[in-house]
């Protein structure tokens, strides 16, 4: 069958084309200026001949224009369509022309033979020089990413292509909407996702739940940065490959800091002091933290607990108590942005000279010193926490490649993962969108290629910390976020903390595989299991009114 596929889309072609030619003449006949209705009169007779021309002629471009080249099939035609025009100048044509047909006749075997031949041997040719076709097999590889990184990101895929011997079809999702996508492609038993980008701290839920496929062990590069390990297996079973590390180092304006005569703090207390003096010699707020609500007001809190020697996931400690108190103490000096900034508002407030001091994700040495020639702008890892406490800290964040359960092209899939965790293809990315390798090789770079700044991002990788890859991490999320917001946005006492500490008890820290059955639903699992619905749907990446299908697995406490 799929040899015989392209005859007949030549054979279709040359019928689409003869048709179109007939269509034509009647529309003329009957519609047409006067003029033209003499032609098609005067061209009846040769209907036959002119129809057969023009299905051979359109047959052969089709056999031309469709890859791979058909050497014989399209010498073959070029013969017939000679043969034809030569019968119909010989029969219809002007004297002078059948006079010289006439003549060509004595030579007509060795004139096809010769053209035979000829456009044998260019067809072929044709097909040796032209690159090899793509295969028609197109994978989907979703990302949640900026859109000057897609851009990029897309074309390093355009380069990867004819390796992988595929298509990629690279689709921007936003990952709050990854889980909740992919329950309904599994509930309705239609997986259209090949690959995805995922953020670390969806490990467990996706892990638990059963969303991804386990791979094999040549998917994980041998040379995979120490670090990145933990991320590769949940329970014991190969599911993740880490893509790309992240972490957030200190971005400062010195040209501000030279013209107050200071340094970039290198401790908390240095913070607290450089945002105090900016404070008072421009009468507003020239530092900035993450506060936007969310999960940046989660990271922000996250690394100030941790550095402080607390536990974020739990708060329950005495150093938890001081960083909340200290924090609120720098709110009284931050710049009033500091509740809008992200990663990307982030970069916005530097460029625009808003903010003088403010730390964010690696990408902002391309968006602001690269691309917006913020060369005033410069960058360093970051600040210690108090005397005490864990010294600098860095929340470990960037994405692992998985493959979603059910997809239809797994083996394609984990080629690409193979293909993207090349040294050239991590380089790649760290030229072009400075985002740090996976893998150990891709740092040995030749000093006049290494990008600005780039000892400092290795600096703070080294100082990187695992964020829970539990389910637990979604709801540990949303307290530390509510906490920030009630005692430092809000400014409320700081014995509200305590109510959070009490959230963060209630959070289920284990939880096991449920298989839904037959009527069902979140409310019915929650109550049969003794918890919050709200609970639940967020250990599940879903909300409280997602329908849940007999058969798919969700994540329960366990008992």
């Amino acid at each position: 069958m799929d040899l015989l596929t392209p005859f007949l889309s030549d054979l279709v072609a040359g019928l689409v084309g003869a048709a179109i030619l007939g269509g034509l003449a009647l529309l003329l006949r009957w519609m047409g200026p006067e003029r033209g209705r003499q032609w098609v009169n005067r061209l009846r007779r040769f209907g036959w001949p002119l129809l057969a021309i023009v299905f051979f002629a359109t047959a052969l471009m089709s056999a031309i224009l469709q890859p791979p080249p058909r050497p014989i099939v399209i010498a073959l035609g070029t013969i017939l369509v000679l043969i034809l025009a030569s019968v119909i100048l010989f029969r219809f044509g002007p004297l002078i022309i059948r006079h010289q047909v006439n003549r060509v006749r004595a030579y007509v075997w060795p004139i096809l033979t010769g053209f035979f031949f000829l456009s044998t041997v260019t067809m072929l040719l044709i097909g040796i020089v032209r690159p090899p076709p793509i295969p028609s097999e197109q994978i989907v590889f979703v990302v949640d990413v900026a859109d000057e990184e897609w851009i990029v990101l897309r074309d390093i895929l355009d380069e990867i292509e004819p390796k992988l011997g595929a298509e990629v079809f690279l689709m921007s999702v936003d990952s709050k909407y990854t889980v909740s996508r992919l329950h309904k492609m599994e509930a309705s038993g239609d997986m259209r996702w090949d690959l995805m980008a995922v953020d670390n701290n969806m490990l467990g839920m996706l892990g638990g739940r059963g969303l991804v496929e386990e791979l094999p062990d040549e998917a994980v590069p041998p040379n995979l940065l120490t670090s990145l390990l933990p991320l590769v297996e949940y329970e014991d079973k190969i599911c993740f490959v880490p893509f790309r590390p992240n972490v957030k180092i200190a971005f400062y304006n010195k040209q501000k800091f030279d013209l107050y005569g200071l340094e970039p703090p290198k401790t908390r207390d240095e913070l607290l002091e450089v945002a105090r003096v900016f404070y008072e010699k421009e009468e507003v707020g020239r530092v900035a933290i993450q506060g936007y609500p969310g999960p940046a007001t989660a990271v922000t809190v996250f690394e100030f607990v941790k550095a402080a020697g607390g536990n974020p996931l739990t708060l329950d400690d005495d150093e938890s108590w001081d960083t909340f108190v200290f924090l609120q103490e720098l709110k009284e000096y931050l710049a009033p942005e500091y509740a809008e900034t992200k990663f990307d508002t982030a970069n916005e407030l530097l460029i625009s000279d808003v903010v003088y001091l403010v730390s964010n994700w690696t990408y902002g040495i391309k968006v602001v010193i690269v691309e917006a020639g913020k060369t005033e702008i410069q960058a360093y890892s970051g600040w210690e926490g108090p005397p005490g406490g864990h010294g600098e800290v860095h929340v470990l964040g960037g994405d692992v490649l998985a493959i979603p359960k059910g997809a239809h092209h797994k083996e394609t899939a984990i080629e690409l993962i193979k293909l993207l965790l090349e040294i050239e293809t991590q380089q790649e990315l760290l030229f072009r969108l400075f985002w740090p390798p996976a893998i150990i090789d891709a740092y040995v770079i030749p000093p006049d290629k290494e990008p600005p700044y780039f000892q400092y991002v290795q600096k703070a990788l080294g100082f990187a910390v695992l964020r829970s890859t539990s389910p637990q991490w979604t709801m540990v999320e949303s307290v530390l976020d509510g906490a920030f917001g009630e005692l430092v946005r809000e400014g409320k006492d700081i014995s509200i903390l305590d109510e959070y500490r009490d959230m963060l008890k209630e959070i289920p820290s284990e939880y096991s595989p449920y298989t839904v059955e037959p009527g069902d639903t979140l409310d019915v699992i929650a109550r049969r299991h003794d918890i919050p619905v709200d609970f639940l749907a967020k250990a599940n990446g879903i909300t409280p009114q997602t329908v849940v299908c007999p058969g798919q697995t969700l994540l329960v406490p366990k008992q």
